[in-house]
Parts: C-alpha cells; structure tokens; sequence
C-alpha cells in the first residue's frame, strides 16, 4: 500500500510529458475586436502591416441602426458628485457618456476644454441619426461613437448622464 501512495504522488508531482511534444497553435474562442492589452510575441516576430480602419463616419454608417438607444438610463444629476471608482482598476481611458439631448450639450461645452486636455473619448447613448452624431462630433471636436450604454453605465453603478469616468474608474458630472 505504501508503495502505491508513493506511485500516485510520483506521477502527480512529476508527470511524463513526451519532451518534444509539439506546441500546438492557440484557438481563439472569442474575439470581440479592438487592440490587445498584453504584447502577443507572434506578431512581434512577423510584422504584418496594420490595416487601415476607415474614419468615424464610415463605421458609424456601417456598424450602427439608428437611432442608437439606451433604455435603462438617461439624462440627470449624479447623487454623489464625484463618486468613488465602481469599475474595479479603472478603464484606463477617460471616457464621457452622453446623449444627444440638451443637458449633454451644455455639459460638453461647459467641459470642453479639460475633456480634450485628458484626452477623453466619447459614448453617445442616445442619439436619433447619424447627423445629429456628426453635429456633436463636429460641435466639440472629440471622438465619440454611438452605442447603448446601459450596461456600462449599471456596472458603474449609475444611471444618469452626462458622465466622466476618469482613467481611474471615479465618476463625477
């Protein structure tokens, strides 16, 4: 019997691998786009030439139906301005989540010049078509793409706009 133990925890603690077992390539299950977070050596080794991504409007024309609506959310005031961060290590981007209505207007123009100084990026949740999108596009000079939002915004922890999550996860209007 102790012979056995001691086979067992042999074969746990040591298992045989054939050395030259080849390494077999990765499978992707999903890839739901964007830019990788960690460096992928592959491609490091074999640079291929990055295709070119067609400007704002053309993927909005492509990949978005109008009108774009976030039904869970929507204009108003944050109860705790600003609040501590909801969004575990941050987005490490500032993003701002508007809508096209009124009171996200006034807010871009009010926080124009820091959101450009921070290097913020845009989330319309709102928005009947694509040409009032291009108008807030061209009204405050940032990149913004129309998307619902209320997924973000929930996991946030909030449902108002308009908002600023800072690089850090904190929100405040």
């Amino acid at each position: 019997m102790r012979v056995l133990v001691s086979a067992i925890a042999g074969t746990l603690a040591f298992p045989v691998w054939p050395a030259d077992l080849p390494a077999l390539p990765l499978t992707v299950i999903h890839d739901a786009g964007g830019v990788p977070i960690a460096p992928d050596p592959r491609r490091e080794a074999s640079p291929a030439p990055r295709p070119v991504s067609p400007g704002p409007a053309a993927v909005t024309r492509a990949a978005v139906s109008f009108p774009v609506v976030s039904t869970r959310a929507g204009p108003g005031r944050l109860l705790q301005n600003p609040m501590p961060a909801r969004l575990p290590g941050g987005l490490g981007q500032p993003i701002f989540i508007v809508g096209d209505d009124a009171p996200s207007q006034q807010w871009l123009q009010r926080n124009l010049q820091a959101l450009h100084g921070m290097g913020a990026r845009g989330i319309v949740a709102t928005v009947r078509s694509p040409a009032d999108l291009e108008r807030l596009r061209i009204a405050t000079g940032l990149p913004m793409v129309p998307m619902p939002a209320d997924d973000l915004l929930e996991a946030a922890g909030i449902r108002v706009w308009p908002v600023l999550i800072a690089a850090d996860g904190s929100i405040s209007q």
